[in-house]
C-alpha cells in the first residue's frame, strides 16, 4: 500500500465540482524533499537548479524560486518560462543539445548559464563574438548503463573527455579563469553505486583539469537522475547516495583549496511523489481479461504506455479486502493506452475513483492532444491546505487555435 497524501475528500471535492481527470500537486511535499535535497549536500557549497521539463507549471518553478533553487531549462521557451517566473539568468542553467545559435544568442542574452553539449560549439560562438559570461561542458564518460538513459557510449548526449579538454585548452588561451562540468547518465536511479561510478569519474576529469590546463572547476553538476520509490516496496536512501558522492568528492578534493561548488538538477525527486491524476473508472469490460476504463488516457499519463512504468493506484471511494485481477485502461485508439497491466487491485466499479500515484513530474509535461484528446487541469494543495486551481482544462477552441484560416 502506497498512502495517499493529499485527503480523499479534498480530491473527491474537486471531482464533484469540477469533474475528472484531473493532476494535483502537494506543495507540503514538494518543500520537505528541498529540503532533504539542501540537508543531505551540507557538506558542499550546494545549490539545486530544477529541471523545468519535469513539471513547467509557473506555480510550481515559483515554490522554487521562493526557496532559494535555480532551474535547469532545455530551450528557449523553458528559459522565458523561467523568466516569467521570476529568475534571473544567473539561477538558469541552459542544457540542450543539437543547439542553435539562436538559441545560444537568447540564452547568452539573458545572462544563463551555458552548459554545451558539444564542444566545438565554443568554437563557432567564438566566431561569432558570441561569449558567454558562464560556461559548462557535459561530458558523457561512457560505460555507465542506466534503465531510462541506457547505454551512455551510444547516447547523443555530452562530449568526451579529450573533446572537452580541447575546448577548455582554447578557453584558457582567450583568458577564461573558470568553468564548470556537468554529466547525466542516469535517472529514476535508486542505487547509491550508480552515482559512485559516475561521479568518481567527472570529480576524476575535473582534478585532472585544473592540474592540466591551469583552469578552474568553479562547479560540478552532477545531474539529476535521483530517483523516487514508485513501487510500495521501494526505497531510496538520500543520504547513503549522498554520502556516496561525497567520498568521491573528498578522494580528488580534500587537499586542494580549489573546491568545485556542487550543483544538482533534480526534477523527479523534488516533484514526482507529490503528484496524483485523480480518474474516475467510466466503464467495466470482461473479454478475455478484466478491463477498468478510466476517463484519464496516455495523453494525461505517458510513462505506463512509453516505458511500461509501475504507477501505483489507490481507490479513493472505498475499500475492500476483496481483490481482482484488472487492465486500468484508457480510451485512446491505441493497445498501449494503459495505466496498469494484470494489476491486483481491490474490486473497483463504475463511477469509482482511482488516484495515480506519483505524476508530478513527467506527467502533465509530456500530455499530448492525439486523437482530439484535451489536456486537463492542475492543482495545488498548499501548504496552508488550501486547494489552488493552477491550470485550466484545455478547450476545443485551445486545441483549434493554431489552424490558420480557422474553421
Amino acid at each position: 500500500m502506497k498512502d495517499v497524501s493529499i485527503p480523499k475528500d479534498v480530491l473527491s471535492e474537486i471531482a464533484n465540482k469540477n469533474g475528472t481527470p484531473f493532476n494535483i500537486y502537494d506543495e507540503s511535499t514538494i518543500l520537505s524533499k528541498i529540503d532533504k535535497l539542501k540537508n543531505a549536500f551540507v557538506w558542499a557549497d550546494y545549490k539545486q537548479f530544477f529541471a523545468i521539463k519535469a513539471n513547467p507549471n509557473p506555480h510550481i518553478l515559483k515554490i522554487m524560486k521562493e526557496n532559494k533553487c535555480g532551474v535547469d531549462a532545455a530551450s528557449i521557451n523553458e528559459i522565458k518560462l523561467a523568466i516569467d517566473s521570476g529568475f534571473e539568468g544567473k539561477d538558469i542553467m541552459f542544457t540542450s543539445n543539437l543547439t542553435t545559435l539562436e538559441e545560444y544568442e537568447f540564452a547568452i542574452k539573458n545572462n544563463c548559464i551555458i552548459n554545451i553539449d558539444w564542444y566545438e560549439d565554443i568554437f563557432e560562438l567564438f566566431e561569432k563574438k558570441m561569449t558567454p559570461k558562464k560556461i559548462s561542458f557535459r561530458l558523457n564518460p561512457g560505460g555507465v548503463k542506466n534503465k531510462i538513459i541506457g547505454d551512455s557510449t551510444e547516447s547523443k548526449f555530452g562530449s568526451t573527455k579529450e573533446q572537452i579538454k580541447k575546448a577548455v585548452n582554447f578557453l584558457y588561451k582567450k583568458g577564461f579563469e573558470k568553468i564548470g562540468l556537468h554529466t547525466m547518465v542516469v535517472s529514476n536511479e535508486k542505487n547509491p553505486k550508480m552515482f559512485s561510478n559516475y561521479t568518481e569519474s567527472i570529480f576524476e576529469f575535473a582534478k585532472d583539469i585544473q592540474d592540466e590546463c591551469g583552469i578552474i572547476i568553479d562547479f560540478v553538476n552532477i545531474g539529476g537522475g535521483i530517483g523516487i520509490p514508485y513501487k510500495p516496496e521501494e526505497k531510496i536512501d538520500l543520504e547513503e547516495i549522498s554520502l556516496s558522492i561525497k567520498e568521491n568528492y573528498e578522494k580528488f578534493f580534500k587537499h586542494t583549496d580549489k573546491k568545485p561548488k556542487i550543483f544538482t538538477e533534480s526534477g523527479r525527486y523534488v516533484t514526482g511523489d507529490s503528484g496524483y491524476l485523480v480518474t474516475k473508472v467510466i466503464k467495466k469490460k470482461k473479454t478475455f481479461k478484466n478491463f477498468l476504463g478510466v476517463d484519464a488516457t496516455m495523453a494525461d499519463l505517458m510513462r505506463p504506455g512509453m516505458y511500461g512504468s509501475y504507477h501505483h493506484i489507490t481507490n479513493l471511494s472505498f475499500e475492500t479486502n476483496e481483490e481482482e485481477k484488472y487492465d486500468v485502461v484508457g480510451s485512446l485508439c491505441e493497445n498501449n493506452d494503459k495505466f496498469a497491466v494484470s494489476r491486483v487491485l481491490p474490486f473497483t466499479s463504475e463511477g469509482n475513483l482511482l488516484a495515480i500515484h506519483d505524476t508530478g513530474a513527467h506527467g502533465h509535461s509530456m500530455g499530448f492532444n492525439y486523437n482530439g484528446k484535451l489536456r486537463h487541469a492542475e492543482y495545488l494543495y498548499t501548504k496552508d491546505k488550501k486547494i489552488k486551481k493552477i491550470r485550466r482544462d484545455e478547450t476545443y477552441e485551445d486545441y483549434t487555435k493554431t489552424i490558420i484560416g480557422g474553421l
